[in-house]
């Protein structure tokens, strides 16, 4: 979902990319009207779900800072929440129904809530009190397993540009607490990708960024000089001129960061099928991150989905060409026999007359 720091009337925030709160808590408050029939619910929450790399955590001077400690993190979070009462009122609704559990996973964008004090924040505000036990958070490793076959990922760790190392997750620092060791990509969105939306907002609702940045060459050459300078810019400072390390090999690993940034959609999910396929005891991958809806059969016994964004996309690959309006989610569903069956979903929701314009 992407959710930054909300909006206020009459002021765009280029930075905020999630504006169906009221959508997303009329999801939640038709599934919890479930568990008055009996029904157990569990939301999982794969990855993303707040873009805390949008949200302010630094000093007046640099404010969308790489040096996030513990503290940072769950000022973040907080401010996160702020932006968005309707979603956190959503969540401990769901919570406030029996027989339910949220499971976060978190991504790339949100690797803040494997911290201890940002998933404290997270519970304070979403699952006061006694809710709380109904929160899980995976935090081992990026992959939440379901005793039935089923395997959900937010899928960040398949591209090397944006994988974490999950048992090193914190550096330390000579001086001050350590900070997260955030990979290229996430780098790469602060100190570039950032500028770019105060530019141009749609800059990340596009892809594949490859040919976006081709044909921007073309219809938007001035803005698309900048962003391709700023890359790399930001490559040969993060890589071509590293302050510690092998510089060849640094170099070398900077440029297969860059040609994985920037190749197409197609191969995530092909990496994904992949996956799917080596990986004994698994007959459905779910996946998030690409923003992508799926619902692909890889093998006559193998599903691969990928639940898609609440973010609005625009998709000029040929094979996809066109606006996506989101909403879409996984859905699992059990028989009389415990048998899981996963459905690719959109929500619709109640018949609407009018809607916000958020900018």
């Amino acid at each position: 979902m992407h959710a930054s720091t909300g909006r206020r009337r009459g002021v765009f925030n280029p930075l905020e990319d999630f504006h169906f709160d009221d959508r997303f808590a009329e999801l939640l408050d038709y599934y919890g009207g479930m568990t008055r029939r009996g029904k157990r619910i569990e939301l999982v929450l794969n990855g993303d779900v707040f873009d805390l790399l949008k949200v302010p955590g630094g000093p007046p001077e640099e404010p969308y800072t790489d040096e996030i400690t513990e503290h940072v993190a769950q000022e973040k979070v907080r401010l996160a929440l702020d932006g968005h009462p309707v979603l956190a009122h959503a969540l401990t609704d769901l919570l406030e129904c029996e027989g339910t559990q949220i499971t976060y996973i978190p991504g790339n964008h949100d690797i803040e809530m494997l911290l201890p004090a940002a998933q404290r924040v997270f519970r304070e505000r979403v699952a006061p009190g006694s809710l709380a036990t109904r929160v899980v958070f995976i935090d081992r490793s990026d992959t939440y397993h379901l005793p039935e076959g089923i395997q959900i990922r937010h899928g960040h760790q398949l591209e090397s540009v944006h994988s974490f190392d999950y048992r090193h997750l914190m550096s330390a620092r000579r001086e001050g607490p350590p900070i997260v060791a955030l990979p290229w990509g996430s780098l790469m969105v602060l100190h570039v990708l950032l500028k770019a939306k105060h530019e141009r907002y749609h800059v990340d609702h596009i892809v594949p960024q490859k040919r976006f940045i081709a044909a921007a060459l073309f219809v938007d050459f001035s803005f698309a000089v900048r962003l391709v300078a700023g890359l790399a810019f930001h490559f040969l400072r993060t890589r071509a001129f590293p302050k510690e390390g092998n510089v060849l090999h640094k170099f070398w690993e900077g440029l297969k960061v860059i040609r994985h940034e920037l190749e197409p959609v197609g191969r995530f999910d092909v990496r994904a099928q992949r996956e799917l396929l080596k990986v004994r005891g698994v007959h459905t991958l779910i996946l998030g991150h690409s923003h992508e809806p799926r619902y692909w059969r890889v093998a006559r016994d193998k599903l691969y989905v990928n639940t898609g964004t609440w973010v609005k996309m625009i998709n000029i690959n040929l094979h996809h060409l066109g606006q996506d309006a989101g909403l879409t989610y996984a859905h699992i569903d059990y028989d009389d026999h415990s048998r899981p069956r996963t459905s690719l979903m959109r929500w619709k929701g109640e018949y609407e007359k009018l809607e916000t314009v958020p900018f």
